[in-house]
């Protein structure tokens, strides 16, 4: 018999995990709804300076809340913080910036139009990283997904760069594209190692669990146990105590 470990933090979860689904379906529906109107747009015949805005405005929904998503799922999770905070960031200002930019064409002035490419730029490479972080990889291969995160964030820079400041070297762009193929290499190599066995156990997974509160199923005696083949204190029921996701918990 499998029991799960019960903390504390439950009723806060339960609070994260109802303002997580009302927030997926808030942005389920936005999506939804920009969608139907890129659609109609686009089939309704006349793609003019309005019908160009409206799509335009829902594309801007559809991928800043794809880049919000990946970075809220690093976020939930407590990883990487220092990528998660600023691509959510991005996220809302992307949203709340390139809405009012549009309809009131201030694309037009070279320094706003600068400002939203970089913020579309910076916004995808976060995201990307956040994604990359949920892979889960043994200690010794972590290093990959280091080396993606510099690549990734290295040729955002770049991109950046060439932005505000229009080079015209040649050079330039070779180096650009050489960081661009180590970003997908290292950004290809972290689901890869996770498949070929770089995905962490239950064990190590839950390590910081070394105790959890017990109730005895026979004698409801209340005690603290560790993690294992334990026996109660009052009746000696013999109890194995295994901590592991719903999927890789045995059947009762």
């Amino acid at each position: 018999m499998v029991y799960r470990v019960a903390t504390g933090q439950e009723n806060a979860m339960g609070n994260r995990l109802s303002i997580k689904r009302t927030l997926l379906h808030a942005v389920i529906a936005a999506l939804a709804l920009s969608a139907l109107c890129g659609i109609y747009v686009l089939l309704s015949g006349s793609l003019g300076k309005t019908e160009s805005k409206i799509l335009f405005t829902t594309l801007t929904i559809s991928y800043f809340s794809m880049t919000s998503l990946a970075c809220a799922a690093a976020y939930e999770q407590k990883r990487y913080l220092l990528l998660a905070v600023p691509g959510l960031v991005l996220g809302v200002v992307g949203l709340l910036f390139f809405g009012p930019s549009i309809w009131a064409e201030w694309y037009e002035i070279q320094t706003i139009s600068k400002a939203m490419c970089i913020m579309g730029v910076l916004s995808f490479s976060f995201a990307q990283a956040c994604f990359l972080a949920l892979v889960p990889l043994q200690r010794n291969q972590v290093w990959v997904y280091y080396a993606a995160v510099v690549s990734i964030l290295g040729l955002a820079a770049i991109i950046s760069g060439i932005i505000v400041f229009e080079p015209r070297e040649d050079w330039i762009m070779r180096f650009v594209g050489a960081v661009g193929i180590l970003d997908a290499c290292f950004s290809l190599c972290v689901p890869i190692l996770n498949r070929l066995g770089g995905k962490q156990t239950s064990e190590t997974a839950h390590a910081e669990y070394e105790q959890i509160e017990l109730v005895c199923p026979r004698c409801k005696e209340h005690g603290t146990y560790p993690i294992g083949t334990i026996k109660c204190r009052k009746c000696s029921l013999a109890i194995m105590i295994q901590i592991g996701s719903d999927s890789q918990r045995p059947a009762s």
